[in-house]
């Protein structure tokens, strides 16, 4: 027959054996919270690159776009503004011709 004691000591072991197995989950479970973290932390961040390139080529596309409709619109207003100083190059000339022959 088992003494008290024994069973106590055998209490006691099974306690420090349940003791070490938890803080063992605790460590392997702490471990893998860190690791899943991690790889969420790196999916958002192959996330947010991926986004950000993506804004950032719609940008670009965008300004393009506006810049070129500002390129045209210039230009035609600088073909106008050259019409229209051609349609007064011959009463340029001479306006000139006859200031260069009455100071002459």
């Amino acid at each position: 027959m088992r003494s008290v004691i024994e069973e106590i000591a055998t209490a006691e072991q099974q306690a420090e054996e349940i003791r070490q197995n938890a803080a063992l989950q605790a460590r392997e479970l702490t471990q893998k919270a860190k690791q899943d973290a991690q790889e969420a932390l790196s999916r958002l961040e192959n996330e947010s690159r991926a986004d950000m390139q993506s804004a950032l080529e719609t940008a670009q596309q965008e300004g393009e776009r506006l810049s070129d409709g500002l390129i045209k619109k210039l230009e035609q207003e600088a073909d106008a503004l050259c019409e229209k100083a051609n349609g007064k190059l011959d009463q340029a000339v001479t306006y000139l011709l006859d200031k260069v022959t009455k100071t002459a």
